[in-house]
């Protein structure tokens, strides 16, 4: 019976693979069983799109989505993270936010997207 319940475990474990040696991992790892790699500085340069302007949301709403989009993407091995915020009240709420993520540690840097006014640009983790 314990080797099925492993089994039902592991089909829905939340996998990926360690980018410096390509041994697989799951999602809760935080270092590489197999070379010690710390698996949350890992990244693919990658960019995400996230938009949370343009459902009809309240400002407490985008900048949980906000929140809940970084720690998400956190554990990926996405870089950069592009939030759509619009241009006025939503854009100042997630400015405010993004300055205290900053200061706290949780994202590396942010800015003003180059080719849209309305969208900000994440630097989740540090380029290697």
């Amino acid at each position: 019976m314990a080797a099925s319940a492993d089994c039902f475990y592991l089909e829905f474990a939340v996998r990926r693979c360690c980018l410096q040696c390509g041994f697989s991992v799951t999602e809760s790892d935080r270092v590489c069983p197999k070379c010690d790699a710390q698996l949350l500085l890992q990244t693919d340069g990658s960019t995400t799109t996230f938009d949370i302007a343009h459902g009809k949301q309240r400002i407490h709403e985008a900048i949980e989505q906000l929140r809940s989009a970084v720690a998400q993407h956190q554990r990926s091995t996405t870089q950069f993270l592009r939030v759509v915020v619009g241009g006025d009240r939503i854009r100042h709420a997630a400015l405010q936010e993004l300055r205290v993520m900053q200061s706290h540690g949780t994202i590396f840097q942010f800015g003003q997207d180059d080719r849209n006014r309305g969208a900000l640009m994440i630097v989740l983790k540090r380029p290697e």
